[in-house]
């Protein structure tokens, strides 16, 4: 796949928003105004709303001559049988990609989202600075719905955060990726994905699954060897409800916690141990051929009573690696490992740097 460098024709490309909605009438107007506030346009958005009941048509149609983009309300309805808000994506970027020049970024967001003022314009810094195919960006909760949770899963939520950041600074040092260094994310969430035309016809566009899509296209990019920018700058707000419109959501989620707290920290949180291992395998696939295909096996689940030890085993390796950043041999697989079992891979000087100025 060829990919165009640090060139600021990225800014001039048409851009297409993707939208699923469902009996969205509380959210559909902040969401299409918050598009309509961006400090770069989009030239079109597109509504795919589906399965709905609710007045979120009237209201988005209201809409229409207000806005400073091209507004298309596209409505379907799905049987129960294939209904949900995966299907849904799938099949509202497929339609913004149909007809599309090659040249046009396809971007998706949530229709109980609110995306900041500067979404696009970042989405496209990101896209300019590195040589990706694709833009992932954060999902906040709204400041004023994020005080409807309890101090407690806040907490709980920036214990796995810092967890998942050292993780991904232990990988960034065995293996760089100078498309997505640090400082980068970890979220894979529909409420903010940008995709070239190019690189979703690649992989054949939105899985075809009732949720959980984003996550899989992730996956898809990442097989097809489809360069990512998880960049942290590129924001987007959205509600903090309880009853969803995925299973295994969002809201989802949060209602299960608020009744009771999850004996597991979410599964995308793995044991050093596991990281380093998958780090291994991934450097001697990238080895053998560039488009290597991430190592897929059984999960292992992290208990949250036992997070403070994987954390500080993880700073621990961190700040090994830190203090073992200096060139080694051509072969890095050949060196022994340490006994605390840390494979010797790939070291960066530029990565170390940037991980010890992150911890002062």
């Amino acid at each position: 796949m060829e990919i165009e460098l640090y060139n600021p024709l990225w800014k001039r490309r048409k851009i297409i928003i993707a939208i699923p909605v469902c009996n969205e009438e509380e959210h559909i107007i902040p969401c299409l105004l918050a598009l309509a506030r961006q400090s770069t346009l989009p030239d079109k958005v597109i509504l795919w709303i589906n399965n709905t009941i609710d007045q979120t048509g009237a209201r988005a149609t209201s809409l229409i001559n207000m806005l400073p983009f091209e507004l298309q309300i596209i409505k379907v309805t799905y049987s129960r049988a294939v209904a949900g808000a995966g299907i849904a994506r799938r099949d509202a970027m497929a339609s913004a990609a149909e007809g599309a020049s090659p040249d046009t970024l396809l971007l998706t967001t949530d229709a109980d989202s609110e995306a900041a003022e500067d979404w696009i314009a970042r989405t496209l810094d990101a896209f300019a600075e590195y040589p990706v195919e694709a833009v992932f960006g954060r999902a906040l909760l709204l400041p004023s719905e994020a005080r409807k949770i309890p101090f407690h899963l806040h907490e709980d939520e920036k214990a796995e955060q810092a967890y998942g950041a050292l993780l991904e600074q232990i990988s960034l040092l065995l293996h760089p990726e100078p498309h997505d260094p640090w400082p980068r994310h970890l979220e894979h969430s529909g409420a903010s994905i940008a995709v070239t035309h190019q690189a979703w016809r690649k992989v054949g566009g939105m899985p075809c699954i009732p949720s959980g899509e984003d996550r899989q296209f992730y996956q898809a990019l990442r097989r097809q060897g489809v360069p990512v920018r998880h960049a942290p700058e590129v924001l987007v707000y959205v509600s903090a409800r309880l009853a969803g419109r995925a299973q295994g959501g969002m809201a989802e989620t949060l209602a299960r916690r608020l009744i009771a707290q999850d004996e597991y920290i979410d599964e995308i949180f793995e044991p050093v141990s596991r990281r380093l291992l998958h780090v291994r395998r991934e450097w001697f696939h990238a080895k053998a051929r560039p488009a290597f295909s991430l190592t897929e096996g059984s999960t292992v689940r992290i208990r949250r009573i036992d997070l403070s030890a994987h954390h500080r085993r993880a700073q621990r390796v961190l700040n090994y690696l830190i203090r073992l950043a200096h060139p080694v041999s051509a072969d890095p697989l050949q060196k022994t490992a340490d006994r605390s079992g840390i494979p010797h891979l790939v070291q960066s000087n530029q990565a170390a740097r940037t991980v010890h100025d992150r911890h002062g």
